[in-house]
């Protein structure tokens, strides 16, 4: 009976090692894509600021998993257009959601 308490707790000691280990490499991967997704928006941010008609002040930009969010108001729809078009030419950006109203 010892041997068989032995062997229990070897193997309840292997999957706890095991399990932390993988613990680990999921919060690795979320803070890397945390990282990324921060990259990412400051990367937009400066790009659909730089377009001609959109303003600083009126155009939020969210990131998630590398999809983009656009809201707020452009003075004309080019500007709104062009807003989208530049968060999409943003390297690991993998889709643009929007929501730009123009008065």
């Amino acid at each position: 009976m010892s041997n068989y308490r032995i062997y229990l707790s070897a193997a309840i000691a292997a999957a706890a090692i095991t399990l932390s280990g993988c613990a680990g490499g999921a919060t690795q991967r979320a803070s890397a894509q945390y990282d990324d997704d921060a990259s990412i928006n400051n990367s937009v941010q400066a790009a659909v600021i730089s377009v001609p008609g959109i303003h600083a002040n009126n155009v939020k930009v969210s990131t998630k998993d590398a999809v983009v969010t656009l809201q707020g108001t452009a003075e004309n729809t080019v500007a709104a257009r062009n807003a989208v078009q530049a968060a999409r030419q943003v390297a690991g950006v993998k889709k643009v959601d929007y929501d730009i109203k123009v008065p």
